[in-house]
């Protein structure tokens, strides 16, 4: 079976990205459960201690940082140095 990822797209930059918090405007729908602290947020840009440590690419547009690749909209990874 196929799976398909929701993609929103970006009204500033035009891009696409697979999270709605990854946006230059992140997107408001509602409530999600966090995949790394797994608690209930409202808040498309939440950010927690579990999360940070992954956190590997950073957006060369407007700076958003993630730590996912397909979540941004001109990633870059992180240097490391």
């Amino acid at each position: 079976m196929t799976q398909y990822v929701k993609t929103y797209s970006c009204p500033t930059c035009g891009s696409q990205a697979s999270g709605r918090g990854h946006l230059c405007h992140p997107r408001s729908e509602g409530e999600f459960t966090c995949e790394f602290c797994e608690k209930t947020v409202n808040d498309a840009r939440h950010v927690c201690s579990s999360m940070v440590d992954e956190l590997q690419y950073i957006c060369k547009k407007c700076g958003r940082l993630s730590v996912y690749d397909t979540q941004l909209c001109e990633p870059e990874p992180i240097d490391q140095d």
